[in-house]
């Protein structure tokens, strides 16, 4: 007879107001409603070394439902060879994109604290033996990849990389051509501070096939002035980033990145009124949308007293989260109800599938500084030193074994046995995750069972507020901060 096991990554969750238990997968993604008496058997079982389903002869439905969504798996599977397998398949060494991002400069308009300013680097791009390689390397990984390329995906980065549109100008014409010679698709955005988005621009990011634009905004204008200053003195900042934002014609869209720290946390709603004011979001709901990330430091930086208060643990940012995404519906529904349109409910959020570093771990895949200098990760765009080629070099995978050979799932001792661990997202820069001896763990790890116990009560009591649990496609979240 199969024996059988509990997969490990099983969280029971007890929901005692209805006698019901929930299970949720962090490998799969999946979730279940289980009765009481189903829910201790899982208990129960979860604690068996393996066994064999006939023993439970009044349970013999539910126990292959659960093996057929690996809620129960084969006491013989391998979960590490699994996970070996994932890498292979899913952290893009075997995938056809070529992630491509770009410093037209490291300079900036802005003096953020938390950006490296540490280091002030005066480089940009504007020497044409660069642009014209960097398109000639990207060819010839086309031409030598092991692996059937698709996808051509570039991301404009700096510093502020609008402080020279003329490298990006340049540089897309050879790009999109790049893409179809190879008939690969192409798509590109641009990570911006938003002071240069002017309509000339914008519209030069349009024609050359910019569809994202990631654009920083942290908290309302006195935080906002205060975390992002601008160099030059007495020049509009917030409102001038708001009113470009206002003119953003269609197509392209727009995702708002808040580095959140409490003061950051505490303007939000002053923020959001700012956003309806200048008819921004929730009037551009479809074009605009927000993502919050947790403001870490950077051991390069040394933080004053008042710094250090301000920076919020990872827990109370979790609460930040679910609380920012509560006070998006409210506000939405209530204006959708003075404008006829269709109220919204929240989506489940569920711990995703972590993936590692695209840049990092995959060989056709890189980071290209303002001198030609290859990285694998943005945080060393910054520093030649740490460059392991150039594209004035002959393209060798070899070169980036080292970075290839990284595996979220056996790097760390302390992580490889943790339920967790497929959802981790501390450990998804790679580049932070070799730095750290023991890294930090995911908030998920402590807030999974009340969260998701939350939004399921949420669901029963509250339908319209909250659409049905699906489960989240693999995301990358390690990069932050910009």
């Amino acid at each position: 007879m199969q024996l059988l096991k509990s997969s490990p990554y099983n969280v029971l969750i007890p929901v005692d107001d209805r006698e019901e238990f929930l299970i949720f997968n962090t490998l799969t993604g999946g979730i279940e409603i289980l009765n009481a008496e189903e829910g201790k058997l899982m208990s129960e079982i979860s604690c068996l070394p393996y066994f064999q389903k006939e023993v439970y002869t009044d349970h013999l439905l539910l126990l292959e439902y659960l093996f057929s969504k690996e809620y129960i798996i084969d006491s013989e599977k391998n979960m590490i060879e699994i996970f070996e397998k994932n890498s292979n398949d899913y952290q893009f060494k075997n995938a056809g994109t070529i992630y491509l991002t770009i410093g037209t400069t490291i300079s900036c308009n802005m003096g953020c604290s938390y950006c490296f300013e540490f280091v002030k680097p005066n480089h940009t791009l504007k020497d044409d033996k660069v642009k014209k390689q960097t398109i000639i390397y990207i060819d010839e990984i086309i031409r030598k990849a092991e692996q059937k390329i698709h996808t051509l995906s570039i991301t404009w980065y700096g510093g502020e990389p609008l402080l020279n549109v003329k490298a990006i100008e340049d540089m897309s014409v050879g790009l999109i051509e790049l893409a179809k010679k190879h008939n690969l698709i192409y798509n590109a955005k641009i990570i911006t501070n938003g002071i240069y988005l002017t309509e000339t621009n914008v519209q030069k990011l349009i024609d050359n096939k910019v569809q994202l634009m990631q654009v920083t905004i942290d908290g309302a204008r006195a935080i906002h002035d205060k975390k992002r200053p601008l160099k030059q003195k007495n020049a509009k900042n917030y409102y001038r980033i708001l009113e470009n934002l206002s003119q953003i014609p269609e197509g392209i869209n727009v995702l708002v990145r808040i580095n959140v720290d409490n003061e950051v946390a505490d303007s939000t709603p002053d923020m959001l009124d700012d956003f309806q004011s200048f008819g921004i979001w929730p009037d551009k709901y479809k074009q605009f949308s927000f993502d919050p990330a947790w403001l870490r430091s950077y051991e390069e930086i040394t933080l004053n007293e008042e710094e250090k208060d301000n920076r919020m643990h990872v827990d109370a940012f979790f609460d930040f989260k679910q609380n920012f995404r509560l006070n998006l519906l409210e506000r939405f529904n209530r204006w959708a109800n003075q404008n006829q349109v269709k109220a919204a409910k929240l989506k489940w959020d569920l711990p995703s599938y972590q993936s590692t570093c695209a840049t990092w771990a995959s060989p056709i895949s890189l980071v290209v500084d303002p001198n030609g200098f290859i990285h694998k990760c943005w945080e060393t765009i910054h520093d030649d030193k740490q460059a392991p080629s150039s594209v004035f070099d002959a393209y060798d995978p070899n070169i980036f074994a080292k970075y290839s050979a990284f595996n979220r799932y056996s790097h760390n001792d302390v992580c490889r046995n943790c339920k967790y661990l497929p959802v981790c997202d501390k450990i998804s820069c790679s580049y932070e995750a070799i730095k750290n001896t023991v890294p930090q763990c995911t908030e998920w790890k402590y807030k999974t069972e009340s969260y998701i116990r939350e939004q399921y009560l949420r669901m029963i009591n509250n339908p319209e507020s909250i659409n049905a649990p699906t489960a989240a496609a693999a995301v990358n979240t390690g990069h932050s901060n910009k």
